[in-house]
């Protein structure tokens, strides 16, 4: 369980310059990899304070696998 939540800067300013964010960095924050849609939202409602669930783990949809 991670405690720390960003701010909505500091995870702006941890931007790479190629436009993402390392896998590592995700991880400390408590984002799984590859980070699911809307990770960012889930972030920053939490960061306000806001009762939210657990972040749904987006898995490949099965007619992708073959």
């Amino acid at each position: 369980m991670v405690d720390y939540v960003p701010s909505p800067d500091e995870v702006a300013a941890a931007q790479t310059p190629n436009g993402g964010w390392s896998r590592k960095q995700l991880a400390e924050w408590g984002i799984p990899w590859p980070p699911p849609t809307g990770w960012r939202r889930y972030l920053e409602a939490k960061w306000r304070g806001e009762d939210v669930g657990p972040l749904p783990r987006e898995e490949p949809d099965q007619d992708t696998l073959f």
